[in-house]
């Protein structure tokens, strides 16, 4: 990788999770080379003007590789077509979403969450790559219930992200709700994660 490396995000949970992902699946510390790029606050509409103006930025400079992670979320906000008229406008004719993501000309990359395919989010592909346990289904049991009985304000879609929130602060209540610990301190099935660890592979290392 060079120093023109990017891979813009929506957010320090994707960040967080994809370097330590990466490491632990790949052993590359990614995070010393600042790769992954957000926000605070980033969230999607950042994370595709940064994508876009990097790519501008950088034309005609093919040791650039630049990548852009985002949920495709729920149908009623789907980002496939955001994402299908960039890659028009990279060359690439995509009439549906591909399970391998995308990449062109071996330069410009984009991932969805989960799978491309699938509508969600970050926290549908970190609730499949971990190891299935009793403490997650606890946290997603608790949760459920404080939203149905005890007044608990997150949205019922969100339902995942606070069960993944609530598992990630049992297992380290100093690490303000993040995934990457638990990729780093909890079974990760490879299967799950394969596809993207491709994806990654392919926009990056190759």
């Amino acid at each position: 990788m060079t120093k023109l490396d990017a891979l813009f995000v929506e957010g320090p949970d994707d960040g967080a999770f994809i370097n330590a992902l990466v490491a632990k699946m790949r052993g590359l510390k990614i995070a010393d080379s600042r790769l992954v790029r957000t926000l605070p606050d980033a969230g999607d509409a950042w994370a595709l003007k940064a994508f876009d103006d990097y790519v501008n930025e950088t034309k005609g400079r093919p040791d650039v590789r630049v990548g852009l992670v985002l949920d495709r979320d729920l149908p009623d906000n789907d980002k496939w077509p955001s994402v299908q008229g960039r890659l028009k406008a990279l060359g690439l004719s995509a009439p549906a979403p591909a399970s391998e993501g995308a990449v062109v000309d071996g330069r410009y990359g984009i991932w969805m969450w989960p799978d491309n395919v699938t509508h969600g989010t970050l926290e549908t592909f970190v609730a499949a790559v971990l190891s299935p346990s009793p403490t997650y289904e606890f946290a997603h049991d608790v949760s459920r219930t404080a939203r149905e009985s005890h007044g608990a304000e997150f949205r019922e879609r969100d339902l995942p992200k606070a069960a993944l929130k609530v598992r990630s602060v049992w297992r380290d209540a100093t690490a303000a709700g993040g995934y990457g610990h638990l990729v780093r301190n909890l079974e990760v099935l490879p299967d799950p994660a394969a596809a993207f660890l491709a994806w990654f592979d392919t926009l990056f290392l190759r």
